[in-house]
């Protein structure tokens, strides 16, 4: 019969390839773990792993049964964190993927009320766009992201509109097109821009905006898929980058870089809330969640 310490160590050793590795991590001896797999493999009826000298590797089947192992550990992890929060033991976790709009423009605000309101739950924060962090989603590692989610289908998400967004074009203080007033002054300087990676096809993150305004796009060289790469290549070099609001408005950056006040106004997806049908937010991540939308509306995401 399976049982929840059967999904344990299956994904620890699914995690770790090896047995021996599995069963230091959960601090068994190798023979029980070697067991306890042996009882899962009989009750499925099919063999999971793959032995090899240098370790195990998962079959077709076991590849199979790792994505609902995982859904299955995460639901029981939440069950848990839900009974305990409804009673009032405010302890558990709360896994958040956020884009770098959200972390520049709601972070500030919402951590500092979160951590006080409940100080003894465990809080991890990834940095992603909805493409990149969505299997994780999908299979419950993460409780719900907040940023542009075009991707994202109803059927399988609740979707929530968190705030309105636009880009601004930015580049450092000192830059040589500081004073351009035009986006087609900018497009035709043969300066180097900057991407964030929004969408997989990288071109299409300009098009949507030069397009608008008749304006061929610049061709994509640099794709910097976090604030620290695109942050210190915009400080440090003459590349310009169309970015969110909420970087245009960072106390964090302005004494680096800052925006190039163009007439156009350059639309942007708005920010979403986004969680897994199959995984409701526990009250802990409620929590968050609402400070994180409150942050939506608060001076820090205005200029």
């Amino acid at each position: 019969m399976l049982k929840h310490r059967h999904l344990r160590d299956f994904l620890a050793i699914a995690q770790a390839s090896s047995l021996r590795s599995a069963a230091l991590a959960l601090g068994l001896t190798q023979p029980a773990i070697s067991r306890s797999l042996q009882e899962l493999e009989k009750d499925i009826g099919t063999a999971l792993f793959e032995r090899h000298a240098r370790g195990v590797v998962l079959t077709p089947a076991g590849e199979k049964f790792l994505y609902r192992a995982q859904s299955a550990m995460q639901s029981i992890r939440r069950g848990y964190d839900d009974v305990r929060q409804f009673k009032g033991d405010m302890r558990g976790s709360v896994s958040v993927a956020l884009s770098s709009a959200s972390v520049l423009g709601l972070l500030p605000y919402a951590y500092p009320r979160f951590r006080k309101l409940m100080p003894e739950v465990s809080l991890r924060i990834v940095e992603g766009q909805f493409s990149a962090i969505e299997p994780r989603l999908r299979d419950g590692q993460l409780d719900f992201y907040i940023g542009p989610a075009g991707s994202a289908e109803g059927g399988a998400y609740h979707l929530q509109h968190i705030d309105n967004n636009e880009r601004f074009v930015m580049a450092r203080n000192e830059h040589p097109l500081r004073h351009a007033r035009s986006l087609a002054e900018l497009a035709q300087s043969g300066t180097e821009w900057l991407i964030s990676g929004l969408h997989e096809r990288v071109e299409l993150e300009f098009e949507e905006v030069f397009s608008v305004h008749a304006l061929p796009s610049p061709a994509v060289r640099t794709r910097a898929e976090s604030t620290l790469i695109m942050m210190t290549l915009l400080a440090n070099t003459d590349a310009l980058a169309i970015l969110p609001k909420a970087w245009a408005f960072s106390s964090l950056f302005k004494h680096l870089v800052g925006v190039i006040p163009i007439q156009e106004r350059l639309a942007a997806p708005d920010l979403v809330q986004v969680w897994s049908h199959h995984f409701p937010l526990t009250p802990a991540a409620e929590q968050l969640s609402l400070l994180l939308q409150r942050a939506a509306g608060d001076t820090i995401l205005s200029p």
